[in-house]
């Protein structure tokens, strides 16, 4: 049963949780154009939308191509809200691709993406699910070490202060990853730890610095409950000082990524979470982030 209804809008968001998505900012939204998939609304109408709301920041995010163009230009056109554009690193830009990152890096880019639909841990979880032609990816060699384009692609991140996210990797990779990322001081954040992140190891690296993300798409579903008990508990296993709630919204049928935030709060008001709580979960901490 979906958790959050297609066509609600502001209005339905009660006060109390419309009040704390003043100033929020969600590191992780899709908006079209998207090559593949039915998108709830383009790029522009996503950022109006989070102004109305009076969201402070919104990250575009797409499997296929890097999103810093769009974002870059969106920002300039909006005074009242910052726009932040990322690269996920799938087949669409050559996997583990350096050059591709370095160019990102350029332009500005704030948020690299492990690879997502194409890792391999996500086809392994997702048999059936989208992916590109071509094999599926991991980070780690035959003894379980970040592969050298994974060190180059680290290199990149930290010296251009941009932040690492995980993607849809394994757990072991996560924490391989996570650990290296945070010894060399490179923001991180665990990409939506709920859909297969052990709590342990979102605890390990949350103690070193890193943010562990909780998305509200993964409520969305027919299990959509029981999806909900597993976020709640790995909240408060974590701690909300560890914790960035996001949407990752943006498919058709879920309501628009602003109006599904504010509902996104009201669960965790409903489950008790104090407001400063939830206003360090989607204000305080992905600020920080972001830098």
């Amino acid at each position: 049963m979906l958790r959050f209804d297609r066509e609600a809008t502001l209005d339905d968001v009660r006060e109390d949780a419309r009040e704390l998505l003043q100033g929020a900012i969600d590191v992780h939204v899709h908006a079209s154009p998207d090559p593949y998939a039915d998108r709830r609304m383009d790029a522009a109408a996503l950022v109006e939308r989070a102004v109305e709301a009076g969201m402070g920041g919104i990250v575009l995010k797409s499997h296929e191509y890097n999103t810093q163009p769009l974002a870059w230009l969106l920002d300039r056109q909006n005074e009242d809200i910052r726009v932040y554009g990322g690269i996920a690193l799938d087949h669409c830009v050559g996997g583990l691709n350096m050059e591709a990152v370095s160019v990102a890096m350029r332009i500005g880019t704030t948020m690299v993406w492990m690879p997502t639909f194409d890792a391999q841990a996500w086809r392994d979880h997702r048999p059936g699910g989208r992916h590109s032609p071509g094999p599926g990816i991991t980070i780690l060699d035959e003894m379980g070490d970040l592969r050298h384009e994974v060190m180059a692609i680290l290199d990149l991140i930290g010296e251009h202060d941009a932040v690492l996210a995980t993607g849809h990797l394994s757990t072991p990779e996560v924490a391989v990853i996570g650990r290296e990322s945070r010894r060399r001081g490179i923001r991180t954040v665990v990409t939506h730890g709920s859909f297969y992140i052990t709590v342990e190891v979102q605890q390990e690296l949350a103690g070193l610095g890193a943010y562990v993300e909780q998305v509200a798409t993964a409520t969305s579903h027919e299990d959509g409950d029981e999806q909900w008990e597993l976020i709640e508990s790995q909240v408060r296993a974590v701690g909300p000082e560890h914790v960035i709630l996001s949407t990752d919204f943006g498919q058709a049928r879920n309501p628009e990524a602003p109006v599904g935030f504010g509902l996104w709060i009201e669960h965790f008001l409903d489950a008790g979470y104090a407001a400063s709580d939830i206003g360090r979960m989607v204000r305080e901490n992905p600020a920080e982030l972001l830098g």
